[in-house]
């Protein structure tokens, strides 16, 4: 089970969620993709996603595209930022990879966590990584980087 401590932000904060999700997403956009596997909301089956990651959104796809991303398409769609969390799941010997859940709010305010599994350690850690350093805001990322190091 997942801590409920999860299940975050309020909806107000977080109802924005698909309003701003550009319709398309161009390659050069694209921080990170690859193959992971997603439980089904509501029959617990796994199933293989394409999954996309740029500055603001975490999409999935049922397969990989040429080129640029149609979001109308996507089977999930996540905005980063306030209130999406990312948390690394123990290892288990019935699942072949390493597990991850991505808690938000979707555009209804609801509470929503997927889990995820990607193929290896490294590749879980890699998203992990890239989430996480998403999650902040593009101008907070430029202004931070100008900071002198003391």
């Amino acid at each position: 089970k997942l801590s409920r401590s999860l299940l975050f932000a309020p909806a107000s904060a977080v109802m924005t969620v698909i309003k701003t999700c550009p319709r398309r997403v161009a390659a050069e956009e694209i921080l990170q993709q690859g193959w992971v596997m997603k439980e089904s909301k509501h029959m617990q089956h796994w199933r293989e996603r394409f999954m996309v990651l740029t500055d603001t959104h975490l999409l999935t796809f049922c397969c990989e595209s040429k080129g640029e991303f149609k979001t109308r398409k996507a089977t999930e769609k996540i905005r980063l930022g306030f209130g999406v969390q990312i948390q690394s799941l123990p290892m288990s010997s019935s699942k072949r990879g390493a597990e991850f859940a991505v808690s938000f709010r979707n555009e209804h305010g609801e509470a929503r966590c997927i889990k995820l599994l990607a193929p290896s350690e490294e590749a879980r850690s890699r998203w992990i990584h890239e989430i996480t350093k998403a999650k902040i805001p593009a101008r907070v990322r430029m202004a931070t980087a100008e900071l002198p190091i003391y």
